[in-house]
């Protein structure tokens, strides 16, 4: 692929570098720029959504609006005051310099607080990249919005808006302790990160469009829509049909100039709406593209639901007799659920070495374990030597 394939794969590096746990939301975040969509982060507060979309944006030198919505954010503070000179002629246009109309890309943050009135104005913008000013509709240059947020839409209004995200991820808090102390004691520099222009990302953009798209890939996505139907989530033919841009961008970013199975993880984030159906979509679209990360994601879940039987436990050991007593006996069952776990990590590894896949999952797979099972070893066995997980 090019040298710009690569400065951009550089860029998600250097990202990953000063966000620890943030891969997923880095790779929506560049494929949503280099396909023109939208996305949005949701999350509780203090999980960095709005740190990491900042630092994104900053990389590009074009127009930039960032904004923080209230429930009493005003029209004119998204879209320009009106043209006071004009009002007399019964003409009611904005002055729009510095605003969301004349913005490349708009950051807006706690997107779903903001009120009905500058909701259908944003429907519009972001869906059709126009914006009526007076009487004229004009074309904008609005190229991807990003939106963060503390909690998910509720109500129709708000429910439309969040329809116009391409892109949707539930941000949580950090797992890995040792990723936890990087994240604590690691004074990163902002100054690290590529610097790109509207050049740039206008090339990168005509190169994704070059990327080819085998018979296979749409074969695939028909084989994922009529499961997911069986499953009773029913994406629109438009968010499929946007997919495909979505997969040409994430091949173009993994510098290849072909779509393949790999790239369907980043759909993912594409195919839900309510959170429940989140690791149904996971399961659905990994069992047709990816099994090797599906089945390290299900390991993953495992570990996840002993560490929360193990916290309640010890919590509850705290103030019960009977449950400290039981603690011990608990503790060596999840320990030895931890090791067959480990056995089938390593599997899982050696079999993605041997088909020449890097598959992060893996990796966090192991990192998972090692961590639970150093709290149950540690805490409530007595076992200080973990060599063999």
């Amino acid at each position: 692929m090019s040298e710009l394939s690569t400065t951009f794969d550089a860029l998600r590096t250097s990202l990953n570098d000063r966000h620890v746990e943030r891969y997923d939301e880095i790779d929506i975040a560049i494929t949503s720029l280099l396909s023109q969509y939208h996305f949005v982060l949701i999350g509780p507060p203090g999980t960095a959504k709005s740190m990491l979309i900042e630092d994104l944006v900053n990389v590009f030198d074009m127009n930039i609006f960032k904004y923080l919505l209230t429930k009493y954010t005003t029209p004119e503070e998204l879209f320009g005051p009106p043209n006071l000179k004009l009002l007399p002629e019964g003409i009611y246009e904005r002055i729009m310099t510095g605003k969301m109309p004349e913005a490349h890309i708009a950051f807006l943050d706690e997107i779903f607080k903001g009120n009905s009135a500058i909701l259908n104005a944003q429907l519009t913008l972001m869906n059709e990249r126009k914006f009526d000013n007076g009487i004229n509709r004009i074309d904008v240059p609005l190229m991807t919005v990003a939106g963060a947020s503390n909690e998910l839409p509720d109500g129709e209004e708000l429910t439309a808006l969040f329809d116009r995200f391409h892109f949707r991820k539930v941000v949580d808090y950090i797992h890995e302790p040792g990723n936890f102390i990087e994240m604590m004691t690691t004074d990163y520099e902002v100054e690290t990160l590529p610097s790109l222009n509207l050049q740039d990302l206008h090339d990168a953009q005509s190169e994704v469009e070059e990327v080819g798209v085998p018979e296979e890939v749409t074969t695939t996505v028909h084989e994922i829509r009529a499961d997911l139907r069986m499953e009773g989530i029913i994406p629109s033919d438009r968010r499929f049909r946007q997919s495909l841009k979505a997969l040409q961008a994430f091949a173009w970013l993994n510098e290849r100039d072909v779509v393949d199975d790999t790239d369907f993880t980043i759909l993912q984030h594409m195919y839900w709406t309510a959170p429940q159906e989140r690791k149904t979509v996971s399961r659905v679209i990994l069992d047709h593209t990816n099994p090797l990360e599906l089945e390290a994601q299900e390991i993953i879940d495992l570990v996840d639901e002993i560490a929360a039987h193990l916290s309640q436990a010890m919590q509850a050991a705290k103030t019960d007799d009977a449950a400290s007593q039981a603690l011990t006996k608990q503790g060596i069952e999840w320990f030895s659920r931890i090791r067959k776990l480990s056995d089938q990590q390593k599997k899982l590894a050696r079999k993605a070495e041997k088909q020449g896949r890097k598959i992060a999952r893996i990796q966090q797979a192991k990192d998972r374990i090692v961590r639970v099972g150093s709290d149950i070893g540690g805490k409530v066995i007595g076992i200080e030597s973990l060599d063999n997980l």
